[in-house]
């Protein structure tokens, strides 16, 4: 009975430990730099709001209102899902969830910038 119980915990175990995989990895600022600078083919996405994208936005990304986003997952239709994708917000956290829609929707690759613009130390515009 224990030897029953040790194997179904470490099966629980198992199952547990491969629910935390995100399926997108998590980035700094330094490693988002190198990515805008060396790999101009990634698909750089911010998910704020419109208003927060044009008052102030780092080059090279493009907008994707996460409030939209969540509720049409189509929006991400004309991205390509085996380009990998970057996705930022203000401070990491409407970007951790849409990370999550880019994985669920089948992107093969991709990144969050963890800490957002608001940690951001690179040129904006």
């Amino acid at each position: 009975m224990k030897r029953l119980f040790l194997v179904a915990t470490a099966i629980l175990a198992v199952f547990a430990l491969s629910a935390c995989d995100s399926g997108y990895t998590n980035i700094n600022n330094d490693e988002l730099q190198e990515m805008l600078d060396n790999n101009p083919e990634y698909q750089f996405i911010d998910v704020r709001t419109s208003q927060e994208f044009y008052d102030v936005r780092i080059p090279g990304f493009s907008n994707i209102d996460y409030y939209y986003l969540d509720d049409d997952h189509s929006l991400t239709d004309h991205l390509d899902k085996d380009v990998p994708v970057v996705i930022m917000c203000n401070s990491g956290n409407r970007s951790r969830s849409a990370a999550a829609i880019f994985v669920e929707e089948g992107f093969t690759e991709v990144y969050n910038l963890t800490g957002g613009i608001q940690d951001w130390n690179g040129e904006t515009e």
